[in-house]
């Protein structure tokens, strides 16, 4: 394996974990508050809880707007986490590592426009 197909693999996992921190801080401060896992949790862990949010996502007292960003940075990150495992398990594309970076931007930018708005809220 490249050194570059490392890189990639590693800044993949990299994203997908600081995304997945962005939905935890929001996912605490929502209206109904949704508890995710935290600490050295695995996939086996975090996937049914983003999927929890995917679920509950309109069920939040919240604007429309904002329940979609919820819905979207939770969907978004399970896309790129299906991606992330085909990138490891199967022979590299550069395209699939690709899609993830593109994918969790997508999320990450929901996310960050999600928590905005409930740091607006508070204050």
């Amino acid at each position: 394996m490249s050194d570059h197909e490392d890189e990639m693999k590693a800044l993949a996992m990299q994203r997908l974990a600081t995304t997945y921190a962005g939905l935890v801080a929001c996912c605490e401060n929502l209206p109904l508050p949704i508890a995710l896992p935290t600490g050295l949790v695995s996939n086996q862990d975090m996937v049914p809880a983003v999927r929890r949010i995917e679920q509950l996502a309109d069920e939040q007292p919240m604007p429309e707007e904002q329940q979609s960003q919820l819905y979207t940075g939770a969907i978004l990150w399970l896309a790129a986490t299906d991606l992330y495992m085909l990138l490891v398990t199967e022979e590299y594309q550069e395209v699939r590592a690709s899609g993830i970076l593109g994918i969790l931007m997508i999320a990450r930018d929901a996310i960050t426009d999600l928590g905005t708005w409930l740091l607006e809220q508070s204050s």
